[in-house]
């Protein structure tokens, strides 16, 4: 019998194993794991939702699995960058740089018609490119009126540099998300050159596989840490996992003991692994 769930739009939709099953294998967990945790998601009639399931089976992991479980819980740990802690934005600056590029963040430049705050802006082989960071709750798309903007302002900005030599040029502009984008905004983005980054898009380097290839995972997706202990050590300039080894003194201020300050490092450390093997490193 067809397992139906229903989504956090609230639409319902028939339960997709094969989805389930590579969100598991992507996070680094077992191939019997992988059986086990979709037969008792199949068979357990009060899982009646995609929250439902997702917890489930995040809190399976964390008591096995924590590194695998910090993965699985990789999209709701970037949530928690948006405008409390660590801003999205020079999270975004940080992938980038790991790409090659300069990065600035919060920058203002001078239109034809008006000024503009770029959140990001990149320098890379002599071209300047200009990024929008659009952050969303877990299940809201970035829509088609987003990279519409985005174009306007490029327009405005390159209708500057035409008149005045002085003033550096936009040579490309970017939107990037932590959620989706929809169809619309995808075909025009491609339409007219915008390039866009979203949690799965474009399919090879999309955010989710450019934060494993460098090993960019946020402390908000550890799990051997609590929300009010992610917020305080983010506030001190610990916000990247690859940092966990540097910050044992900033744990110890929490109040966390050896032992327990050895776990953060060790979940921290596993989860990099973890990210390096799935990007086949």
């Amino acid at each position: 019998m067809t397992k139906i769930v229903t989504k956090a739009s609230g639409e319902q939709e028939a339960f997709s194993k094969e989805k389930f099953q590579r969100s598991l294998r992507k996070s680094g967990a077992t191939e019997d794991l992988v059986e086990q945790l979709t037969q008792e998601v199949m068979q357990d009639p009060s899982l009646t939702s995609t929250l439902d399931i997702y917890k489930y089976a995040f809190n399976k992991l964390r008591k096995n699995k924590p590194a695998v479980a910090a993965r699985y819980n990789l999209k709701a740990a970037l949530s928690e960058l948006g405008p409390q802690g660590f801003p999205f934005e020079k999270f975004v600056a940080e992938i980038f740089r790991k790409k090659g590029f300069e990065a600035e963040v919060d920058q203002i430049l001078s239109g034809f018609c008006v000024t503009h705050e770029v959140d990001v802006l990149l320098k890379k082989d002599g071209q300047h490119h200009m990024v929008e960071c659009k952050f969303h709750i877990p299940h809201l798309k970035v829509n088609v009126k987003v990279p519409l903007y985005i174009k306007a302002r490029f327009d405005d900005l390159e209708k500057r540099h035409q008149e005045s030599k002085q003033d550096k040029a936009i040579h490309q502009a970017w939107v990037v998300t932590n959620t989706k984008f929809t169809s619309e905004a995808i075909a025009y983005g491609e339409c007219v050159g915008i390039n866009l980054l979203g949690w799965a898009y474009p399919e090879k380097d999309n955010l989710a596989r450019l934060i494993d290839e460098f090993g960019l995972h946020p402390v908000t997706a550890l799990t051997t840490l609590n929300r009010k202990q992610k917020r305080m050590i983010m506030g001190e300039g610990f916000v990247l996992c690859k940092d966990a080894a540097q910050h044992r003194k900033l744990l110890r201020s929490l109040g966390l003991n050896d032992q327990k300050i050895e776990r953060v490092v060790q979940e921290a450390e596993e989860m990099c692994e973890l990210g390096a093997i799935n990007n086949g490193r």
